[in-house]
């Protein structure tokens, strides 16, 4: 793994749905942040279980989310990610660890911006913080209305 010093714009976040809407200036502000991870093939980007508590974006490459399963040793697959998936986003407001791992599939560069940073700047923007808001409520009921469906046909 292997950090690199901001030198990107911040293009690619136009590419999160979580910033839908947001202009280019304050993209910028938040590109910068964080800082950019690059990943080799089979490297874990995230644990299942570690303490969360950053916002990931991926910028190029593709990961798989995978969680543990109920025997030892035993994962399911989940999908795969690219270019403006954020994952991680959960242990940020709800103090967790991270619900899922991921790993890189192929190189990848990933901007992570520690939580406590992305909270502080929407408490000094808080219309921005709105939008973000419900865009991340819009996105969490999503993925809940899928898993609720995935266990429904599996008859849990």
């Amino acid at each position: 793994m292997a950090i690199q010093k901001l030198k990107s714009d911040a293009d690619f976040l136009k590419e999160v749905s979580l910033f839908d809407g947001i202009d280019d200036k304050a993209l910028i502000q938040i590109f910068k942040l964080g800082k950019v991870v690059n990943y080799r093939p089979g490297q874990i980007i995230i644990q299942e279980g570690q303490r969360g508590g950053n916002i990931h974006i991926v910028i190029s490459g593709r990961a798989e989310i995978s969680k543990a399963g109920k025997e030892l040793n035993k994962k399911k697959y989940l999908g795969d990610i690219d270019r403006g998936s954020i994952f991680g986003e959960m242990s940020v407001f709800d103090k967790g660890p991270y619900s899922a791992t991921v790993k890189a599939r192929q190189d990848c560069s990933i901007h992570v911006v520690k939580g406590e940073d992305f909270k502080n700047f929407l408490k000094k923007n808080p219309d921005l913080a709105y939008g973000v808001f419900s865009t991340l409520i819009s996105l969490m009921s999503s993925r809940l209305r899928r898993a609720n469906s995935a266990l429904s046909l599996t008859g849990i």
